[in-house]
């Protein structure tokens, strides 16, 4: 919710004209680029963007149309969430390996969304769309585990159909609470700036550390694991023992 206030803040820093003519230019553009950018994994919740366009539906119905509005956000759903299945596909399980992507997939939660496949299947790419912070995973695991493109895509689809005008009618249906809050987020809008800002370096700050607390324990388990796994290190470290190969040295007799 807190996004979405600072959503409107911009709207209200500008004239009626300027809006009008802003959507005009960059409305589906707008869109469409958003959610491809928030079906990657980037931490934007696409949730928000459809529920602004339903927002600009219905206090500005000159600028966008319903059913281009739907398609444009299905495309750019879509487009990001076979993005992740085809890099999945092509890394296989060593996914969670590539430094690119272990922001969004860990260990940890390939781990479980490989149990959840096991255990669900198609239910799971069905469902796993409308969790915040699954449906990146699930779109990689899928693809990483070979699971049947068809069965993905059509699962996936229809979890998009389903959710795309739930959240676009949301915003649609309470733009008008949302328009009468312009007027007052104007009046204290350089502190909603100041905590905008502030809330964005606190965030960045953590996910900066939470990766390097990632990063950490990642290098102590290879480094553990490198440790075990190397004869000459398990030999010394066991006392009595000889490696295999070699002989101990034989005294002649006095």
């Amino acid at each position: 919710m807190r996004r979405l206030f600072l959503l409107a803040l911009l709207p209200a820093m500008l004239e009626h004209d300027d809006v009008v003519a802003l959507l005009e230019q960059y409305f589906y553009a707008g869109l469409l680029g958003v959610l491809v950018i928030a079906s990657l994994g980037i931490p934007i919740p696409e949730d928000i963007p459809l529920i602004a366009a339903g927002v600009i539906l219905r206090l500005h119905p000159e600028v966008a149309s319903w059913p281009g509005a739907l398609l444009t956000a299905w495309v750019g759903i879509m487009s990001g969430d076979l993005v992740l299945y085809r890099v999945g596909r092509m890394w296989g399980h060593d996914v969670v390996k590539h430094r690119s992507v272990r922001w969004i997939i860990t260990p940890a939660r390939f781990n479980r969304a490989c149990d959840y496949f096991r255990k669900y299947g198609t239910w799971f790419c069905f469902f796993g769309r409308f969790i915040v912070g699954i449906r990146a995973v699930m779109c990689m695991t899928a693809g990483a585990t070979r699971f049947p493109y068809w069965r993905f895509f059509l699962a996936d689809c229809a979890g998009a159909v389903l959710s795309i005008p739930l959240f676009v009618g949301l915003g649609y249906a309470f733009a008008p609470v949302i328009e009468t809050l312009y007027s007052r987020l104007a009046e204290v809008q350089g502190l909603l700036i100041v905590v905008g800002v502030v809330l964005v370096a606190l965030f960045i700050a953590y996910e900066v550390r939470k990766h390097r607390r990632l990063a950490k324990s990642d290098r102590e388990a290879e480094a553990a694991l490198a440790k075990t796994a190397d004869p000459s290190t398990a030999a010394a470290s066991t006392p009595g023992k000889t490696t295999r190969g070699t002989r101990e040295p034989v005294e002649a007799d006095a």
